[in-house]
């Protein structure tokens, strides 16, 4: 048995790379957040330091995680690389003086008053998105880290089947030093693709109609597995979803109603996002997933469909090699609409 598989036997259910559902990966790369961050602020889980020591002692074991896969390696490496992040966004002043509640209904509004999108026969749902990760590695307790943007296309059938094709572009660095170190840690820095066929019910795990009340959507979106989830996990959610089903006027309008009723979510301001479109982006800090982050949406004030997510770290970057503040993670929605499913 190699040390892979040593520590996949000791985690047992806890290993995050062992259910490869799509709606699932972010739920992994933040476990390694969780795992990486230093918040002396935050009050200590005993559950969560035990996991965390499992992790880290199994095997002098690096955890590394890669396009959402998890990886053990056990060296001891140099002085770490450092990830090149994006820019932050700049926000400029709100569309209006409304509160974020508010605002988000009134788009709601706007969202439900669009004209539904007709389909043509034998089509299915076609959403296509760029995304960007930090991905990161540890060894001999340093942090080394790419970042690796991915262009996603998927199709998904009425009954939850699909493909999802994922290619990932040549990760960035700040030095060609750094690529070198995260290159001897057996970091790709070349394109690859991944091309998933889904069968009837596996492609999301969000089977059926998107509902269109927001009460309901929440507690389907959350799958009824956690009804104690926060704020931040039900945006996350909301912008999961906008990134793998392509939703009606009702159904963008009841997602801004759910995210209208969140505690904490407030109006960061207008902004022009990543692929230069002009939008509202609203927010929520936490650090629910072990690092202050500030977690923002982007809507169209148009049509009241998102246009991105952001994920950026505020005041710490724990043992994540970053400068902060730092963006870790984007979505950028460029395509929703029906087309046929290819051969």
């Amino acid at each position: 048995m190699n040390a892979v598989e040593d520590v996949r036997q000791l985690l047992g259910g806890l290993d995050p790379a062992l259910d490869g559902r799509t709606g699932d990966e972010e739920r992994r790369r933040r476990d390694l957040t969780r795992i990486l961050a230093s918040d002396r602020t935050a009050r200590a889980d005993p559950q969560k330091v035990w996991r965390r020591r499992l992790v880290l002692a199994a095997s002098a074991a690096v955890l590394a995680v890669a396009a959402g896969a998890v990886a053990l390696e056990s060296a001891r490496e140099p002085q770490p690389a450092f990830a090149a992040t994006p820019a932050i966004l700049t926000f400029g002043p709100p569309a209006s003086a409304e509160a974020a509640n508010m605002r988000l209904r009134h788009l709601a509004e706007v969202a439900a008053a669009r004209p539904v999108l007709q389909r043509p026969a034998g089509t299915v749902e076609y959403l296509e998105s760029t995304n960007w990760f930090l991905n990161s590695s540890i060894s001999g307790g340093r942090t080394a880290s790419a970042v690796v943007p991915q262009q996603w296309r998927s199709w998904r059938t009425d009954d939850d089947a699909g493909r999802m094709d994922k290619r990932s572009l040549p990760p960035t660095f700040r030095s060609e030093a750094d690529r070198r170190e995260w290159q001897r840690r057996g970091g790709r820095v070349d394109s690859s693709q991944e091309v998933s066929d889904y069968a009837a019910g596996e492609f999301s795990g969000w089977t059926g109609a998107v509902p269109t009340d927001a009460a309901a959507l929440r507690e389907w979106l959350a799958g009824g597995l956690r009804p104690d989830l926060g704020p931040v996990q039900h945006l996350e959610n909301v912008a999961q979803l906008a990134g793998v089903r392509l939703l009606n006027p009702a159904q963008r309008a009841t997602a801004l109603r759910l995210l209208a009723d969140l505690p904490g979510i407030a109006v960061s301001g207008t902004v022009t996002d990543r692929a230069g479109r002009r939008g509202e982006a609203f927010s929520i800090l936490s650090n629910a997933h072990g690092l202050p982050a500030q977690y923002t949406v982007i809507v169209d004030p148009d049509t009241g469909g998102l246009l991105g997510y952001e994920e950026v770290l505020t005041t710490t970057a724990g043992k994540l090699n970053v400068t902060v503040p730092a963006v870790v993670t984007y979505r950028s929605y460029l395509v929703a609409e029906y087309a046929a499913m290819p051969r």
